[in-house]
């Protein structure tokens, strides 16, 4: 998440649209970036979100939108759309406010059998439809910067090597379209908004059609990040909460790891995203995260760590 910023360092006319809701003091700036800015006000339950108007993010604003229409129809939990308005350089929505706990760094079992359960029951609502549609989600999608002529330079012939085992070894189960679902797909846990008695992802812009798997891949990916000593505890509580304890199979467990390794590798392209000028000035930082990205992919052994 980008570094808090202040109320008056935001675009005026986001400024001027807020201040016809609230007084400045009331709205905290959650995230700031050129071309997306998130804005939270406690007092009136509200998340604001400020989109600008360019064709690519227009289209994943009004994706986010549809998404959530879907899943309140399915009664799933998450943030609910209350306006769209348009202001000249933005588009600007409100969303009711998700109160409860964001873990990232201090996810406790309770937190993963919730998790867990979200998940479950997302992909159960959407299974039928699943059965019907193409994977929007997939490791030729994910690995497509790895294998692109433009980024070479970037990655090892042994990294791209075993990034294309890692597709072939996928390549029987996404054909077969077995296991397709509606789902999240970025469940780290700073898109979890942990309450009660439940788990409310958030973000739902890059949610799409793909393989459970690939769900149950991220969000394990995301408790490897956690403490070291928590992670195996974690990890056994998400599954059995999601399977049922003593109901994964061994297909299950390969095809997670293949997932989880595929989110790996997919980390290993996230610098690509970031500005040439950012790419130059970090190029050892990010060669070296990329190296890590490759080895923690090779090293990962989801039956081992579960035993």
């Amino acid at each position: 998440m980008a570094k808090t910023v202040s109320f008056g360092s935001l675009p005026r006319e986001i400024r001027t649209a807020l201040y016809r809701l609230d007084e400045p003091e009331s709205f905290s700036v959650e995230r700031s970036r050129f071309e997306a800015i998130t804005v939270i006000n406690k007092r009136l339950s509200r998340v604001y979100k400020f989109v600008r108007k360019n064709k690519k993010l227009v289209l994943l604003l009004t994706k986010e939108i549809e998404n959530l229409t879907s899943l309140r129809n399915k009664k799933i939990s998450a943030p609910t759309v209350l306006n769209r308005q348009p202001l000249k350089q933005y588009d600007m929505v409100s969303y009711a406010y998700v109160d409860g706990d964001i873990v990232a760094s201090s996810m406790m079992v309770k937190h993963a059998k919730m998790l867990a359960d979200a998940h479950r029951k997302l992909h159960l609502a959407f299974e039928r439809e699943g059965k019907s549609k193409l994977a929007e989600w997939n490791s030729a999608r994910m690995l497509k910067p790895i294998f692109s002529k433009t980024n070479a330079a970037d990655y090892s012939p042994e990294l791209i090597k075993y990034a294309r085992s890692i597709a072939k070894a996928l390549k029987a189960h996404e054909l077969s379209r077995e296991d397709i679902t509606f789902i999240h797909s970025d469940s780290h846990l700073s898109n979890v908004v942990f309450q009660q008695e439940r788990a409310v992802l958030i973000d739902w812009a890059e949610a799409g059609w793909a393989s459970k798997y690939f769900e149950l891949g991220v969000a394990i990916h995301a408790m490897l990040y956690e403490k070291k000593a928590m992670q195996k505890d974690l990890i056994v509580a998400y599954l059995n909460e999601y399977f049922e304890v003593g109901k994964i199979t061994e297909r299950d467990v390969q095809l997670i790891e293949l997932h989880v390794k595929l989110r790996y590798l997919e980390g290993a392209t996230w610098h690509l995203l970031e500005s040439r000028e950012d790419q130059l000035l970090n190029k050892a930082r990010y060669a070296k995260f990329v190296d890590n990205s490759w080895r923690k992919a090779e090293r990962f052994d989801l039956a081992k760590l579960i035993k």
